[in-house]
């Protein structure tokens, strides 16, 4: 049953990439190719990495509503987003040569330093949970604080990027975004069942035989590098990373990741293409940023699947 429920996901898929990709709206080769082709590819494999990312960070805290903003990461790559918009006039080397994309990056990997600095040897997951919200909350300081000093237009290029958008997506960027979720992916892959044995504790881990510090190390780097290049590109798309792994583990009925991880990241690929076909065909000549969409079907899934866990104590 698990299976067939996978196939329909697969085959609802590659209908919403058909449905974008043949143009039926008249839009010409140029159009297709060029822009909106980048464009669903992007999405699909941004879907992939967030969902990959949010298994990961799932994992390392051991809490079902873990997430990349709970360690900083999309908290950091806003902040490095910030500088690029509000504050690239006033350095000496215009930052706008790197291009959004790099100073988002920039500030991401920024805040996963000083995150791995203030927790050296890989303290508890509480500990570098509570240090990686004190970040984020401090990044949110400093982008109010830039936000003063800007203008109208600077508020609302900020805005929009920060209401996350796969339109900005173009040749060869899809490819760029494949490659960090294979190669992290693989990885994730290969240690699967160190993974099964992290879930259970630092002590089942230890007493077979695996490092719990590599272990830490891999998800903390692999989920905060996919969540930050991810950003970068698109802007923080939210509830993704929640939702993809959130689905699978609940239709699986089990946290194994050789069971949930592939499951897992064809939801946040499904997710993510859906939000964005809606918010370019919902409405006829409008399109909508992506952010809003996925957080209104992530919220109300996650909404539910609380209740139903109070109504299981």
């Amino acid at each position: 049953m698990k299976r067939t429920q996978h196939i329909i996901l697969v085959i609802l898929t590659l209908f919403l990439m058909v449905w974008n990709l043949i143009d039926f709206r008249g839009l010409g080769d140029f159009v297709m190719w060029e822009f909106r082709t980048p464009r669903v590819l992007g999405a699909l494999f941004a879907g992939w990495g967030l969902a990959m990312s949010g298994l990961m960070m799932q994992t390392l805290f051991r809490n079902p509503l873990a997430g990349p903003f709970l360690i900083g990461v999309t908290p950091g790559a806003g902040l490095g987003m910030a500088f690029y918009i509000f504050l690239g006039g006033f350095l000496p080397v215009s930052i706008s040569q790197f291009g959004s994309s790099m100073s988002a990056m920039i500030g991401a990997i920024a805040i996963l330093g000083l995150q791995l600095l203030l927790n050296r040897g890989f303290g508890s997951p509480i500990r570098m949970l509570l240090t990686g919200m004190v970040l984020g909350f401090l990044a949110s300081a400093l982008i109010q604080l830039m936000q003063q000093l800007s203008n109208v237009q600077e508020l609302q290029q900020f805005t929009f990027w920060g209401m996350g958008s796969f339109e900005k997506i173009q040749w060869p960027d899809p490819l760029s975004i494949l490659l960090p979720v294979l190669i992290i992916g693989i990885l994730f892959w290969s240690r699967r069942r160190n993974m099964d044995s992290y879930l259970l504790g630092d002590m089942v881990l230890q007493s077979d035989g695996i490092s719990l510090i590599q272990t830490r190390r891999i998800l903390v780097l692999g989920g905060a590098i996919l969540a930050g290049y991810i950003t970068s590109f698109c802007g923080p798309i939210g509830f993704v990373g929640l939702v993809g792994p959130h689905i699978a583990k609940r239709i699986a009925q089990t946290e194994s990741h050789q069971r949930v991880m592939i499951p897992a990241i064809l939801w946040g690929g499904f997710l993510s293409l859906a939000a964005d076909t809606i918010a370019h065909d919902a409405v006829p000549g409008m399109v909508f940023q992506v952010n809003p969409i996925t957080a209104l079907i992530g919220a109300p899934i996650l909404i539910l699947s609380l209740r139903q866990r109070k109504n299981s104590i």
